[in-house]
């Protein structure tokens, strides 16, 4: 029984770190850039509160389901602060914490900005032993010889932006700290391996009569021991805020999002249709996200000019 359970337990952390920061896959990466890189701290012409609640691969009971809530904005004109607060649980294990970001903006000429990004985190890795139904009665493995822990580490990120586009490179699990759920001789133990991330988009003009606007964009995730991965997603977009738009990920899912910019308010849909063999298990996964957008009294930047008047930087 202690055998099998190591497994399934390195199984569920190692699934927690090929996503890096995420303990979940998310599709709207697109709406909240802070959620995978610090450095888009202080980016926004606006503060930005956001909050995410997914729930993956319905009909699979303990399927990993999460919620996400972050904030960030300028204290300065070079300056953004931000935090990013989590709760990922997936069958036993729970993963909860905080990351608060510091970024700088430096102007590199006329209509291009870089951002630099530095984040800390705390989370709390926690096993509920009440999940289990074990072979054994009250397994000793389980019920003497489990424990939670409490991890730090770092990320860092760039972020190149203009009015119309940006490129991303972000870093996680600097420190790459020790995860071991076991307090036994021979101890499972992960590490949280450093994970990138590489994001683009570009916003372009489709209709300037009909106010319509083409957003595509990527993003890529690298680890070294897990396979490469990569969203590719394309979003058209009305002048009003009303947009829709689909993205493809690597060997997994199809996801079909809507969703609404307002002034003041935001909000978006997504929903994913596996395209690997876990599809005949599952009826799909559901994410919706909710913008709140607060006055940024130092977000103003001046792009030089440019036929982008309504339409924000894109929003990765």
């Amino acid at each position: 029984m202690k055998n099998i359970f190591r497994i399934l337990l390195a199984s569920v952390m190692l699934s927690s770190v090929a996503y890096g920061q995420q303990f979940i896959m998310n599709s709207q990466y697109m709406v909240n850039a802070f959620a995978i890189n610090p450095a888009a701290a202080g980016t926004k012409t606006y503060a930005p509160l956001v909050l995410d609640v997914r729930r993956q691969w319905t009909g699979i009971r303990e399927a990993p389901v999460g919620q996400h809530l972050s904030y960030h904005t300028n204290i300065s004109k070079q300056f953004g602060v931000g935090g990013y607060l989590f709760n990922d649980v997936a069958g036993p294990s729970r993963r909860t914490g905080f990351m608060a970001a510091l970024s700088t903006q430096l102007k590199m000429n006329r209509s291009t900005y870089l951002s630099l990004g530095l984040g800390g985190s705390l989370s709390q890795y926690v096993f509920d032993r009440d999940k289990l139904v074990t072979e054994e009665a009250n397994d000793p493995t389980v019920f003497d010889y489990t424990t939670n822990l409490l991890i730090p580490d770092l990320s860092g990120g760039v972020k190149l932006f203009g009015q119309n586009y940006h490129l991303g490179f972000s870093l996680f699990n600097v420190l790459q700290t020790k995860v071991d759920l076991f307090d036994v001789m021979t101890p499972v133990t992960n590490d949280l391996q450093r994970t990138v991330y590489l994001t683009g988009s570009y916003l372009m003009t489709l209709s300037e009569q009909g106010g319509l606007y083409l957003e595509p964009s990527a993003v890529a995730r690298i680890m070294v021991n897990a396979p490469f991965t990569f969203d590719v997603n394309t979003r058209v977009i009305h002048i009003s805020g009303v947009w829709a738009g689909a993205s493809y990920r690597f060997k997994d899912a199809v996801a079909l999002m809507i969703g609404y910019a307002g002034p003041k308010i935001g909000i978006s849909y997504s929903y994913d249709i596996n395209t690997s063999p876990l599809n005949d298990y599952n009826s799909g996964s559901h994410e919706i996200t909710l913008t709140y957008k607060s006055r940024n009294k130092h977000g103003q930047r001046d792009f030089g000019g440019g036929k982008y008047k309504v339409i924000n930087c894109p929003t990765f």
